[in-house]
């Protein structure tokens, strides 16, 4: 090749290149401040006003983006608003929980076009399972007035490891029928779309970076709190997967040496003492040794597994064994957070999951204890706080996942 020909080849790779970098970042700049005219997003972005006008005009050709509104300067043309455009992409996120499946339609905005949640048993079978996909995407492309065609991919949060070479669900330890099951083949194979998984946790903590308490901070943690427990962390703006995806296990970090024995084989983690299941199990306990206890009384019957719900109720009741067994779920929980902090130094820490809904006992005593347990030098550059994004957050996260490589 002569020099003339590479110098011209290397310019327009170089150019494309930077052009591609420059439509990412103003679409970035619309995503997270909003509206603003062309003359706004020149000053935001530090572009000359025609490069802002040439990338403008291209997303306007790729429906990417759209005129809001119009306004009046007095002299020559009025000056247009510009908004991203919610039809260019929408994506449907599914959370696989142990206990529910929880789904969303979410558009190129961030808007959420629908939502729909259904209670499973654990340990579902999964052909059940692929069964009761099936039916949250139905009802969801029914809320939202859709079809199939008008969605672009689907992201899948799953409890558990996901294998970071073919995207596929490996190992759940707190549900061992979904271990090695191809999740991400069939649900491409029935839906003929890109199909994209990873942990729960961690795409709740995507969730929270890019719509919720998170997105304003740079190094944070999250912790999921449920059927498990896990954690996901932001770092210098980049969420942290590890070597092969797999961190963010702090629900397996050893806290009561001899402890109980946990699903991951070893005793005294965090999740064998208060992880929703380790909870039931120790207030079935309490329901078998007291009978006519409260918490027998609200869950019905003595033989039956308790849930969060009913421990929780019982112990607003005045049952003081289920109010200990909360009031110390939250002190084992709280070590892991206050050790995650020593560790990672976080601006922001956002407690999340369905385990502390309407939970109020458990997340006073989190609260309460990670400020005890945290060297005070460190507790206060973090920020403690709890996730708005509700039960939603890791089907969010999952719907997330499709939608940012159009930013990135």
């Amino acid at each position: 090749m002569h020099i003339k020909d590479a110098k011209s080849k290397y310019s327009k790779s170089d150019q494309s290149f930077l052009r591609d970098f420059n439509t990412k970042k103003l679409l970035n700049i619309l995503r997270e401040r909003g509206p603003m005219s062309r003359v706004e997003l020149a000053e935001v972005s530090n572009l000359d006003k025609k490069t802002v006008t040439n990338i403008v005009n291209d997303m306007f050709a790729n429906n990417q983006v759209r005129v809001l509104a119009t306004e009046s300067t007095g002299l020559g043309r009025p000056k247009e608003i510009l908004s991203l455009n919610g039809e260019f992409s929408r994506c449907i996120g599914i959370d696989l929980g142990g206990t529910h499946i929880t789904g969303v339609i979410i558009d190129f905005t961030g808007n959420i076009l629908a939502s729909h949640s259904i209670d499973i048993h654990n340990n579902v079978e999964t052909d059940i399972l692929i069964q009761l996909c099936d039916l949250i995407i139905s009802q969801l492309l029914k809320k939202a007035e859709l079809s199939i065609d008008d969605i672009s991919e689907i992201g899948v949060a799953f409890q558990g490891h996901i294998d970071v070479e073919t995207g596929e669900a490996i190992l759940s330890e707190n549900v061992p029928n979904w271990n090695s099951v191809m999740f991400r083949t069939a649900l491409k194979e029935k839906y003929k779309k890109e199909i994209l998984m990873d942990d729960c946790s961690r795409l709740m903590t995507l969730a929270e970076l890019w719509h919720g308490e998170g997105r304003y901070s740079d190094n944070f943690i999250v912790f999921d709190l449920g059927l498990g427990i896990g954690c996901g962390m932001v770092i210098n703006g980049q969420i942290y997967a590890g070597s092969k995806g797999k961190s963010g296990e702090v629900g397996h970090t050893i806290v009561k040496v001899d402890g109980p024995e946990c699903t991951c084989g070893r005793r005294g983690c965090i999740e064998s003492l208060a992880s929703g299941w380790a909870l039931s199990k120790q207030a079935k306990m309490l329901a078998e040794k007291y009978p006519n206890g409260l918490l027998a009384e609200v869950t019905k019957n003595a033989y039956e597994t308790p849930s969060t719900k009913d421990i929780v109720l019982a112990a607003e009741l005045g049952d003081k064994e289920c109010y200990d067994l909360l009031v110390n779920a939250g002190k084992c929980i709280a070590i892991g957070i206050a050790n995650s902090i020593s560790l990672i130094n976080p601006s922001k820490v956002i407690i999340g999951g369905r385990l502390i809904k309407d939970n109020n006992i458990l997340l006073e005593s989190i609260i309460e204890n990670v400020k005890l347990q945290t060297i005070p030098e460190l507790y206060k550059d973090s920020i403690i706080t709890t996730s708005k994004l509700g039960s939603t957050a890791s089907a969010i996260g999952a719907a997330t996942l499709c939608l940012k490589k159009h930013y990135e």
